[in-house]
């Protein structure tokens, strides 16, 4: 796991060396929570890679980035692991290929070497790359299939700069990084920004499964898919047998268990790391090491569980100590968040990253199993939702309306969704129900001479219909997290959080053949073994001793929830009040400064209906500007 950045030059500079390496020696200095083992910076032709290198696999200087072939026609950097290298390395070899380290970074370039541009469907892992080869004048970009790593891109006609991080293009001095209003809009409505655009409007991250080349003599580039989610789509007629699933995820632990330096478990108590913990402790080979966290607050505490887990299966479990939630950590997790993230849950995994930095490198976490096999709420909500589609919408408000009144509460938030739905111009699937408001409603808090044309529902609704070619309607929907939400948040989350303490997370349930399975599975999304979880509540059951199986088992879904709107009223006080005060929002250019005001105002007055989720995102945007404007410290 490492951070890369690079630059290469469209025409000849004769100040390449003071306007571009000298900047990007100094961003790999701030860039070194990334990789805090070595660094590394290769330049050639007005090309120049750096690299910063969290030692994983191979822990020699061998293994040290950027990396050239022993021809030295090809020059490597990249981010990630690749989990499969040993089994790829020995088919190398019986190809002809000798290696003179054990790192699976000469592993990529020999599968380049091989295969050209198909070598990435021969890597099983995660990664965002860059490859430079001298005899074609060329440059690869990949990114993995499920958009774990992160590469963006910078374009003008002069240069292209690339870095894991889009902070990191302000050491650059030359380079105009202007906000893109439509990314904003996305972001207050969505509380992220969908990909591929960012915050800003000259900058794009390289897709999940995309391969970019770019050729130097012709100054032009291209763009291929190697994998894509819609191609594994309703391919299968029969439904997965639990052994089927169970073997699936075993090979995927197996995979991200291959590692030089000790891993670690992030262990909840929930169905998802219980399995894992259940997986580990038969795969290790010693004794696993789980940690987890409690909370004061006994609605979001669950480390109860997470003892009874550890017991069962005789784990060594760390309990970790969080620090208060500060106005410093804060401000720290909003810039490692790096773009615009409203992610509340960003500050707490920040300092759980912190103290698991203290005892290893690399844990495996859970991302990803509720996207797959449909845990969270809003995934029972959008089938209610189609299931009253049939009745008019003020008849399906009516029924919700009346079953409100039995008592059933759930419904409640059910029915105002509804309402607040109405607003959509587009089909945008699940994300209806995790949004925070529909674009039309969040251009009232944008400056009007900022407000964009466009936003995100047009792209979604086009996910859904390449869905809907194998899929139907509910079923194409029920998959739009897997390209959306999952991707540019809860990935995001992850990554930058545990990275900015060095720390390399792995999610095993997002293993691409588990993925291809599910995903040709979709067909039978409403059989029994897809809903919330049944296929890991069985496994779970089949792995746990009884008495704790059912007790994890049956739990509902609990999620990583956050007191965020006390923070903003005691800990965080001060920094809200001065983000939320005249003088500084008067500074700010993107937003309605009078509906924002108001909006704060409210917040103070508990007034009944206050939008909290928008203040906070409102809230996290602010912070972000207050450092967009320093150029996160390379102004």
């Amino acid at each position: 796991m490492c951070g890369i950045i690079g630059v290469i030059s469209k025409k000849n500079n004769p100040d390449f060396q003071s306007e571009f390496i000298e900047p990007l020696g100094h961003a790999l200095n701030h860039m070194e929570y990334r990789g805090p083992d070595n660094k590394g910076i290769w330049s050639e032709n007005g090309i120049c890679f750096g690299h910063r290198r969290l030692s994983i696999i191979d822990l020699s200087a061998d293994g040290n980035q950027p990396f050239q072939s022993s021809d030295q026609r090809y020059v490597l950097i990249f981010n990630g692991e690749i989990f499969n290298y040993q089994e790829l390395r020995s088919s190398l070899q019986n190809l002809g290929h000798t290696f003179n380290t054990a790192s699976d970074t000469e592993v990529i370039l020999a599968a380049y070497a091989q295969y050209g541009k198909e070598f990435c469907k021969y890597l099983r892992g995660m990664f965002a790359l860059v490859i430079y080869d001298r005899i074609l004048n060329e440059i690869v970009f990949a990114r993995d299939r499920l958009g774990k790593k992160p590469l963006f891109i910078f374009e003008n006609e002069k240069v292209i700069l690339f870095s894991s991080e889009i902070k990191f293009f302000h050491a650059f001095k030359n380079i105009p990084l202007e906000i893109n209003e439509e990314s904003l809009l996305n972001f207050l409505s969505l509380q992220y920004i969908p990909g591929p655009h960012t915050i800003y409007k000259n900058v794009r991250q390289i897709k999940a499964g995309e391969l970019f080349s770019y050729g130097l003599h012709q100054n032009q580039g291209k763009s291929s898919t190697y994998w894509n989610m819609f191609d594994h789509v309703g391919q299968r007629k029969d439904i997965p047998e639990l052994q089927e699933i169970d073997k699936l995820l075993e090979k995927s632990i197996k995979y991200r268990l291959v590692s030089n330096v000790d891993i670690g478990l992030l262990l909840s108590g929930g169905i998802d790391s219980s399995l894992l913990a259940c997986y580990m402790h038969e795969l290790a080979g010693k004794k696993v090491k789980a940690f987890n966290v409690g909370f004061a607050e006994q609605s979001i505490d669950e480390s109860g569980y997470a003892k009874q887990v550890a017991s069962a299966l005789d784990l060594e479990l760390v309990s970790l100590n969080l620090e208060d939630i500060s106005i410093d950590n804060f401000s720290k997790s909003i810039f490692h968040g790096d773009q615009p993230l409203g992610d509340s849950a960003i500050i707490p995994t920040y300092l759980i990253a912190k103290s698991i930095g203290e005892h290893v490198k690399v844990v495996l976490s859970g991302e990803g199993a509720d996207e797959l096999f449909h845990g969270y709420d809003h995934y029972q909500y959008e089938k209610y939702y189609y299931g009253l589609g049939k009745l008019p919408f003020e008849c399906a408000g009516m029924l919700l309306n009346g079953i409100s009144e039995l008592g059933i509460h759930k419904f409640d938030r059910i029915k105002n969704k509804l309402h607040s739905i109405s607003s959509f111009r587009k089909d945008t699937g699940t994300s209806r129900w995790t949004s925070i408001l529909s674009p039309d409603l969040s251009k009232q808090f944008l400056n009007p001479d900022k407000r964009p044309t466009g936003n995100y529902e047009n792209q979604f609704d086009d996910f859904l219909q390449h869905f809907k070619r194998n899929a139907g309607n509910l079923e194409s929907s029920l998959m739009l997290d897997l390209l959306t939400w999952l991707p540019d948040d809860l990935l995001v989350k992850t990554d930058r959080m545990m990275m900015a303490c060095s720390v390399e997370a792995r999610t095993p349930f997002l293993d691409h053949e588990l993925v291809e399975v599910v995903l040709n599975s979709s067909a039978h999304f409403n059989k029994h073994p897809f809903q919330s979880k049944n296929y890991l509540r069985q496994l779970l059951k089949k792995k746990l001793p009884t008495s704790i199986a059912e007790t994890i088992s049956s739990r509902p879904k609990q999620g990583f929830l956050t007191p965020n709107h006390k923070w903003l009223n005691s800990n965080l006080l001060e920094l809200s009040s001065f983000l939320f005060s005249r003088d500084n929002l008067r500074n700010n250019p993107y937003l309605n400064n009078e509906k924002v005001k108001q909006l704060w105002e409210d917040n103070n007055k508990q007034k009944p209906g206050t939008n909290k989720r928008l203040l906070w995102n409102i809230f996290c945007f602010l912070e972000w500007y207050r450092q967009h404007e320093t150029k996160f410290g390379f102004k």
